[in-house]
């Protein structure tokens, strides 16, 4: 035992009582937790692979980015056997649509030393993968002691999580010294980066590689059919709020209540953030005397009056090329926002909140091309109605967007050129 599993163990107490709360009450957990502790684990051990890739993101966002670099991977490489593991469910079941044809999908072992090593044993990684600034202590040790090359990809350090490290350099020291390269989204990223483990580190910036696992735009009758199914006229005006989470559903609704006045038969399709939400959402929407119709449960809206509650997993980025507009959440709450990229690579315009701060390469992008609309949670009625009412606006926005999203793609190749080296030598 070393001092990382010592804290680990004095916090379990507490993790595990809110663990058991959300299962209970959420139903969350109930696949995730037993994965963490080796449910899944191959019996008896897989035999050793020399290019077994073990590819770790949290969860949805980190999985939509690892798919980008999977794909090119798979390409260069179709020797390569895949391990692909996530934290959450929702990570889970998005890792088998991004990388769908990865060889074993589990999930990430919890960082206590014994039990990261028994995942290791069992499957046997040769080269260890991990997304977006991952960091767990006793992985990167335990897989630094078996001599498996590890690589931070699309890593991101904000000025918030940097103090955070800076204050715990000396503990983190070892573990981070084990990551053979660090591939970063922004320069700002690598200094940050840099305070923490040291100048000599291996910091290379190399973009955004969610800008590389973009949704394909929806032909007019893909648009249609997906209209037709939530019982929404080819003609309607559509807002599509995705990603929200608790309070803001109350404000795209109150914003929306305002667009319909302006813009007759107006649409609104909700979808939160997290699945475990869904019910509650619904149950809420009902309680303000909004009727909800789940496209889950297959019926088509009939009046436009009722909100489409969009609660289904992996079909929101699909989904926004239906809309007029789309409104991304976790923006009016400071947790720092959503990949916008779903939106634009629609051509539509995007609206969202002003805590951006975890999406800071996108965000300088869209804003050098004048691409994307923030405003305050009261404003949220005027920014759609205005929109609504100047269809010249929208379509340059929306062409803006479009173009800044393909312009910025590469990174994932930039990756995989650099993995290749790397890995060569």
């Amino acid at each position: 035992m070393n001092h990382f599993d010592a804290a680990y163990l004095c916090a379990a107490p507490f993790f595990l009582t809110a663990a058991w709360y959300k299962r209970l009450r959420h139903g969350k957990y109930r696949r995730s937790l037993p994965g963490m502790f080796g449910a899944n684990l191959p019996k008896p051990p897989l035999p050793p692979h020399r290019e077994r890739v073990w590819m770790h993101s949290v969860s949805v966002g980190e999985t939509v980015a690892a798919g980008a670099v999977f794909k090119l991977l798979k390409e260069d490489f179709p020797q390569w056997e895949f391990l692909s593991t996530t934290t959450t469910e929702t990570g889970q079941d998005q890792a088998k649509r991004s990388l769908a044809s990865a060889t074993i999908h589990d999930f990430a072992p919890a960082d206590l030393s014994w039990n990261v090593r028994r995942f290791l044993t069992a499957y046997q990684p040769s080269i260890y993968l991990f997304f977006e600034t991952e960091i767990w202590p006793n992985t990167l040790l335990q897989s630094g002691r078996r001599g498996i090359p590890i690589f931070l990809i699309n890593g991101k350090l904000s000025e918030r999580s940097s103090r955070g490290y800076r204050r715990l350099r000396p503990l983190l020291a070892k573990p981070l010294s084990q990551v053979r390269t660090f591939f970063m989204q922004t320069e700002g990223d690598a200094e940050r980066l840099a305070a923490v483990v040291g100048d000599r580190a291996d910091i290379i910036v190399t973009g955004n590689v969610k800008f590389d696992n973009l949704p394909t735009p929806l032909s007019a009758e893909s648009k249609t059919e997906l209209r037709q199914r939530w019982g929404v006229a080819p003609d309607a005006f559509v807002v599509l709020a995705g990603s929200t989470h608790p309070r803001e559903e109350k404000i795209v609704l109150d914003g929306f209540l305002r667009l319909s006045e302006a813009v007759p038969g107006a649409r609104l399709i909700m979808a939160p953030r997290h699945p475990e939400r869904f019910d509650a959402v619904a149950s809420e929407l009902a309680a303000g005397g909004h009727a909800a119709v789940r496209t889950s449960r297959g019926a088509a809206s009939t009046s436009p009056s009722e909100i489409i509650l969009l609660d289904e997993m992996g079909v929101l980025a699909k989904s926004f090329g239906a809309a007029d507009i789309g409104v991304v959440g976790g923006a009016w709450n400071p947790i720092g926002g959503h990949n916008l990229l779903e939106v634009t690579a629609h051509g539509i315009p995007v609206v969202h909140g002003p805590h951006m701060h975890a999406q800071k390469e996108i965000m300088r992008i869209l804003k050098a091309h004048d691409a994307s609309t923030a405003c305050e949670a009261d404003q949220l009625g005027t920014v759609l109605t205005d929109l609504a009412k100047d269809a010249d606006r929208r379509r340059g926005l929306g062409e803006r967007g479009q173009a800044a999203a393909h312009e910025n793609r590469g990174a994932a190749r930039r990756v995989v050129e650099l993995l290749r080296e790397r890995i060569d030598r």
